[in-house]
This record gives C-alpha cells, structure tokens and sequence, in this order.
C-alpha cells in the first residue's frame, strides 16, 4: 500500500505475512466474483434495453460489454476525481490520477487521501465516501479488467483454431 501504516514489531510483521497470504487471494476472488456479477448483471440490462427499443439483434456482443465496462471506468474514475479534488483540495487531475492508482492497486504513495486535518476523525462522512468508493470503484475496475482477460482470451482462442484449420 501507501506506507502510512506499517507494522513495527517482528510477531506484527509475520501475521501482516500470513495474513496478506491468505487475504490478497481471497480478496482477488471476491472482486473477481463481483465484476462477474456486475458483468451477467449489464449484460441481462443490455439485452432487455435492446429487446424494449425493438432491435432485431437483441443479443450483446463482447463489443458493447468492453465499451460499457470502459465508460463505467471512466465515469467511476470521474466521480472520484470530483469528490477528492473537493476535499483534498487536489487538481482535478491529481485527484483522477489518484482514483487510477488506487482503484488499479498500483498505489505509489505519492498522494494519499484522508491525510489532511484529521480527516478520520473529523469527517466521517469523507471517510465512509472514500471506504465505499474505493470497494465500488475496485469492483468496477474489476469487472472491466475481466470483460478485457476474456476478451484477450477468445481473441486468443479464435487465432489459435484458425491457425488449425488452415494448416
């Protein structure tokens, strides 16, 4: 993470070990499982938006899904830059480059939000908008990145069987 927090003791340093073990897996499950959802979720909306406007093709292809999972990420993205440049009192940049590197797990530490007069204390509202943010923001993210891996994976898959059937 950021840095701000670090386990000083050798028996905090080894449970912070174990614990990172068995968590970050966990954790990588349950958001994969969520962006999944959120995917089937989009993916039903789409098809009855597309069968109420009477569209003869009602099915989704990959296309639509990558292209509403990207605006969701931007949107998502934008909503967060918004709301940290506010109370940061960041760049609307900085704080959208912030909302990247956060929801994207990069987090250098270059800028880190609820550091300023002591925010966790004074403004619980801020903090519970950062907390549920950044878990949404994450599952956005993650349901994007995973409309991308499948559509890398059947890009992928599509080659390799006409690379088979020409041969």
């Amino acid at each position: 993470g950021y840095g701000h927090a670090a386990p000083s003791t050798d028996g905090g340093k080894v449970f912070c070990m174990f614990y990172a073990l068995l968590g970050i897996p966990l954790t990588l499950v349950m958001f994969q499982s969520l962006g999944e959802r959120i995917n089937t979720l989009v993916r039903y909306l789409l098809h009855r938006a597309k069968k109420g406007l009477g569209m003869r093709r009602a099915d989704v292809s990959m296309a639509n899904m990558v292209l509403i999972g990207f605006f969701s990420c931007i949107s998502t993205l934008c909503i967060g830059a918004a709301a940290f440049s506010h109370y940061e009192h960041w760049t609307f940049f900085q704080a959208y480059y912030y909302c990247f590197i956060t929801l994207t797990t990069i987090g250098f530490g270059d800028y880190v939000a609820l550091q300023k007069d002591q925010a966790l204390q004074t403004q619980p509202q801020y903090v519970a908008f950062s907390f549920v943010y950044i878990l949404t923001g994450l599952t956005v993210i993650g349901a994007f990145l995973n409309l991308v891996v499948l559509r890398f994976m059947t890009m992928n898959a599509e080659g390799l069987m006409k690379r088979r059937s020409s041969v």
